[in-house]
């Protein structure tokens, strides 16, 4: 059975900066969540050329929940990925452990480092 996990992402840019969240059941490690959720918004935000078309595209497709729901969650998995747009840089983050991603990461690279981050 799948563990829950809660994902936060922070964006940091000079048109927004704030911090949503995701709450889900469908993977059993922090390094699934990453490899599949997180890369995913990564890749999404490197196609657009302002974060408030991203922004926009996530919120609309309602997968995000509120910081209270989010806090009530009690996962088994926590994680999470900040985005620094104005320099291109992102990170991972799941328990103790990040690592910065840098300007053009790949899904390959991407899916590589959440498999590192999960060991």
């Amino acid at each position: 059975m799948a563990e829950t996990y809660a994902l936060s992402i922070h964006v940091e840019s000079y048109e927004f900066s704030g911090e949503f969240y995701l709450v889900g059941d469908r993977y059993d490690t922090g390094g699934e969540v990453l490899k599949h959720v997180a890369t995913d918004h990564i890749l999404a935000m490197k196609q657009r050329p302002h974060a408030a078309e991203y922004l926009l595209e996530t919120l609309q497709e309602g997968e995000n929940v509120s910081k209270s729901e989010y806090k009530q969650a009690e996962p088994d998995v926590s994680c999470g990925l900040h985005f620094d747009v104005d320099h291109q840089q992102f990170r991972f983050w799941v328990g103790d452990y990040s690592v910065d991603i840098g300007r053009q990461p790949t899904k390959s690279d991407l899916r590589s480092i959440a498999d590192d981050l999960s060991m």
